[in-house]
C-alpha cells in the first residue's frame, strides 16, 4: 500500500483532504480515522446537522464502508472452505487417508478435546447472560438500520448483518451516510446551493444502496441506487459514466434480487452508455469541449482521453458477459427448486466485484 504522510493538523477541512488521500489508496483504516475527527470537529463547530458536516459524514460513511469490506473479505479468505477448492479436495483426500493410520488413543484424545471446548462454550455463554451489558451497544437499545426503537423491522431501511465486527462498521456506515442524506435533501432544497448539494445527495443514495448490497437486503439497494439515477440523470450528461456505473450498480442489485430482466435492461443501458461516451472521446472536437474531461483533467495529473477510452473499451465485454449471465439464469430459474441455489452462485459472482470496485476520489 502506498505511503500516506500522517496528518498533524486539526483543521477540519485538511483532514477532509487527508480521509480522501487515505481513500484514493484504499486504506480504509487510516481513512476512517481521520474522517472521525474531521466530523467531530466539525460537529462541535457548527452542530451535528449543520450544512458544514454533510460531506464529511459521506467520506466517512463511505470510508467505513470500504472498511467493512476489507474486514470481511479478510475473514472470508480466512475461513474453511473459502480457499482453492482444488486444495480442498487434496486437502479431503489426504485427511481420508490419515484417518486409516489413526488408532483409539488419538480418536479418544479427539473426545477429550471436544469435551474441553464444549465446557469452554458453556462457560463463555454464561458469562454473557450475566453480563448483557459487557458489548458496545445492547442488543435491546441498538438502532441498527432497518429496525424502529421497539425492534419491529422498517423494510426501507433493513439491514440483516451476520458478524458482529460487521455490525459495527456497516451499521455506523449507515447512520453516518443517513445522516449526510437528511443534510443535504434540506439543502438540495435551497437554491443557493442546490446543484453541489444533489450531486452529493446523488453520491449519498449510491452509497447506501452499496451497504444494503453489503447486507443482501438487496430490494432496498435498488429503491437507494435509483434515487441516485434519477438525480444523476437531472445533473449529469446522458452520457456520463457515473450514470453507466449506476446501471450497472443496479443490475448487480437486482441480479442479486433475482430480478433478473430488470437487470438485464439496466446492464444493457450501461454498456449503450459506454458506448456513447466512446464515440464522444473519440471525436477530438467533442472531447475537447467535454465537461466531465476538463474535470478530470483538472483533477488527476496523469488522466487523459486514450486512457478513458482504453478503460471503456475494457469495461464493456465484463458488462456483455453480465447481460449473458442473467439471460442464461432467466432461462435456467424455475418457480421456488433452484431460486436460492442461483442467489448463491450471484453471490459468488458478487465477491469477484468486490475486489473491482474503487473509491472515486476525482470530484
Amino acid at each position: 500500500m502506498a505511503d500516506v504522510p500522517e496528518v498533524t493538523t486539526s483543521s477540519p477541512s485538511e483532514l477532509l483532504a487527508a480521509g480522501r488521500r487515505h481513500l484514493a489508496v484504499r486504506d480504509f483504516s487510516s481513512a476512517a480515522g481521520v474522517l472521525a475527527k474531521a466530523c467531530e470537529a466539525l460537529a462541535k463547530e457548527h452542530g451535528d446537522m449543520a450544512d458544514q458536516c454533510a460531506e464529511a459524514y459521506l467520506w466517512y460513511g463511505k470510508a467505513l464502508l470500504g472498511l467493512s469490506r476489507e474486514e470481511s473479505g479478510v475473514l472470508g479468505d480466512g475461513m474453511p472452505g473459502t480457499g482453492n477448492p482444488e486444495d480442498d479436495e487434496e486437502n479431503e483426500d489426504g485427511a481420508d487417508d490419515g484417518e486409516e493410520d489413526q488408532n483409539g488413543e488419538a480418536e479418544q484424545n479427539v473426545e477429550n478435546n471436544k469435551e474441553v471446548e464444549v465446557e469452554k462454550i458453556e462457560a463463555e455463554s454464561t458469562t454473557k447472560e450475566e453480563e448483557p451489558g459487557s458489548s458496545t451497544v445492547a442488543a435491546g437499545d441498538s438502532d441498527e438500520p432497518g429496525t424502529s426503537n421497539n425492534g419491529e423491522a422498517n423494510e426501507e431501511s433493513e439491514v440483516n448483518l451476520d458478524n458482529e465486527d460487521d455490525v459495527d462498521n456497516l451499521q455506523l456506515a449507515w447512520e453516518m451516510l443517513d445522516l449526510a442524506r437528511n443534510i443535504l435533501s434540506r439543502r438540495a432544497e435551497e437554491a443557493a446551493d442546490g446543484v453541489a448539494a444533489r450531486a452529493l445527495l446523488a453520491d449519498v443514495h449510491l452509497a447506501l444502496g452499496e451497504v444494503a448490497l453489503e447486507s443482501e437486503t438487496y430490494d432496498k439497494a435498488v429503491i437507494d441506487m435509483q434515487s441516485c439515477l434519477e438525480l444523476q440523470k437531472e445533473l449529469y450528461h446522458s452520457d456520463d459514466r457515473r450514470i453507466a456505473e449506476t446501471h450497472y450498480q443496479i443490475g448487480l442489485a437486482n441480479s442479486l434480487a433475482s430480478n433478473f430482466e430488470d437487470a438485464i435492461t439496466h446492464f444493457k443501458n450501461a454498456a449503450n452508455i459506454l458506448e456513447t461516451r466512446i464515440k464522444t472521446l473519440e471525436n477530438p472536437s467533442a472531447a475537447k469541449d467535454d465537461a466531465t474531461v476538463k474535470k478530470f483533467s483538472s483533477a488527476d495529473p496523469f488522466y487523459t482521453v486514450e486512457g478513458e477510452i482504453k478503460e471503456l473499451k475494457e469495461l464493456l465485454p465484463e458488462i456483455q458477459e453480465k447481460i449473458q449471465d442473467m439471460m442464461d439464469y432467466k432461462a435456467e430459474v424455475r418457480p421456488c427448486d433452484c431460486i436460492e441455489e442461483t442467489r448463491e452462485m450471484l453471490r459468488g459472482m458478487m465477491l469477484k466485484e468486490k475486489n473491482l470496485r474503487h473509491v472515486d476520489c476525482k470530484a
